[in-house]
């Protein structure tokens, strides 16, 4: 559980040095590089970080339907690509063992009722790019699963691409604080 808490420590602070990166190198360079994209199995072209980010919770939603293609074609395929899935304490690395990983956790939300998502932030610079998000998913035998998520983003060949996944369940209250004295 440690492990877990300093992670997301690390990659909060990882993702902050992302919009001081990206300011510095908009006020050092005199232009800002072209972001004409397009993601595969998608046919649409993409022109910006925030429409990738779109289309990756369009992808999450049919993810949970149990179309799972359009959310992998927004992964990268190198060996340095990370999910780490806080439901089983599973991490992975390389893309064979994150499709697999993925592969599990949507065998795992087969016949749930509902998905919902709540985006909390997102930044990107010019290579690279985060999102924080929690998802919600009601299952089939009515258990609610809420997660907290981060997913980081690099640029390969003029396409935003998912290189790490983390998900935590969220805490949920018991009820009203009691004070004790």
């Amino acid at each position: 559980m440690k492990r877990n808490i300093s992670v997301f420590i690390l990659l909060i602070l990882l993702a902050s040095s992302f919009k001081y990166r990206s300011k510095t190198r908009e006020v050092n360079s005199p232009a800002a590089p072209a972001r004409e994209s397009f993601v595969s199995n998608v046919n649409l072209p993409i022109t910006t970080f925030d429409e990738t980010v779109v289309i990756m919770q369009q992808g999450n939603r049919e993810f949970a339907q149990g179309n799972t293609e359009n959310y992998k074609s927004l992964w990268s395929r190198s060996e340095d690509v990370t999910n780490f899935c806080g439901l089983n304490s599973e991490e992975s690395k390389g893309w064979k063992e994150v499709e697999a990983s993925l592969d599990v956790f949507s065998k795992k939300i087969t016949g749930k009722k509902s998905y919902t998502l709540e985006k909390i932030a997102s930044h990107a610079g010019p290579d690279q790019g985060y999102v924080l998000q929690k998802e919600h998913y009601t299952l089939a035998n009515g258990q609610n699963l809420d997660l907290h998520v981060t997913i980081v983003f690099r640029r390969e060949n003029k396409q935003w691409k998912i290189v790490h996944r983390h998900s935590d369940e969220l805490a949920m209250s018991v009820g009203p604080a009691i004070a004790v004295k």
